[in-house]
This record gives C-alpha cells, structure tokens and sequence, in this order.
C-alpha cells in the first residue's frame, strides 16, 4: 500500500485506541493487513527477490519513492497540525515501521538471513496487480480510513 494509508490507518488506530501497547500491536498488524489487500506500488517484487535477493533500482523507481515519501512526510504534518497529538504521531510511525525497516536493504544488512526472510515475506504477502485496479483499491482504502478518521 502506499504509505498514505498507512498514515492513515495509524492515526486511526491512535483516535480509537489512545494507548501505548494497542497502538504498537494494532499498527504493526494493520500494517500487514493492508498490505494483503491487493495493490500496487512497491519496489519489492516477490518474484526478482526471491531468485536473487536483489532489488533492482532505476531511476524512475527511485523517484517514485522519493514522491511518495516526501507527499506522506506533508500529510504527516498536516495530521499533526490538525490533531496535535504525538501518541498519533507515535502510531504513524509504528505503522510504517515495516516499511522503513526496508531501507536497511541499502546498508549491509541486506546480507543477513533474518532481514532476507523479512524481505522476502513482506513482499510475499502482498499482492500486486495492474496499476488502475491497484490505485482504485487504494482509493477506496483510503476514503473508508479517512471517514474514520474525520
């Protein structure tokens, strides 16, 4: 899922569950949870990491990521700015921690086994399909989040 929804579903789950431990259980688990529902938007595909556990980079995938990042990165800001809560903050980050785990993939620890496995597992259960059935999913994802939260 793009990480917009991902925001979303941790603010969500900050709104309706104010406490530290839900918020840490909850966020992780959603996290996954949406990740199952199909989509697409990743650079990790199951099919070239499982073959050679290498992630191919272009520079067309890279900015992709970097555009998604920065547009989550405003509309964190603009969650703060409207709701004033750092626990909501906090459940934003524990939400997307599964993905930012992801940039170890540039440092050495693309080598360990255990980092692999999860690697290779997060991108096993997602799944991907063509791009305007992929954005649609979302969009609907997206607007359900938003109704709860707003």
């Amino acid at each position: 899922m793009f990480y917009f929804i991902h925001v979303l579903a941790g603010a969500v789950i900050a709104k309706y569950f104010p406490s530290i431990i839900p918020i840490i259980i909850l966020s992780i688990i959603f996290h996954f949870l949406l990740d199952i529902i199909p989509h697409r938007d990743s650079l990790f595909t199951k099919k070239v990491f499982k073959k050679s556990y290498k992630i191919r980079f272009n520079d067309k995938a890279v900015l992709f990521e970097t555009i998604k990042a920065f547009l989550t990165f405003l509309f964190i800001i603009y969650i703060q700015i409207k709701f004033k809560s750092s626990l909501m903050l906090f459940s934003i980050f524990i939400s997307l921690l599964p993905d930012i785990v992801k940039i170890g993939y540039l440092t050495r620890l693309r080598d360990n086994k255990i980092f692999k496995n999860y690697i290779y597992f997060h991108s096993r259960i997602q799944t991907i399909i063509p791009w305007v059935p992929g954005i649609l999913i979302q969009l609907i994802v997206s607007l359900i989040l938003i109704k709860l939260l707003f």
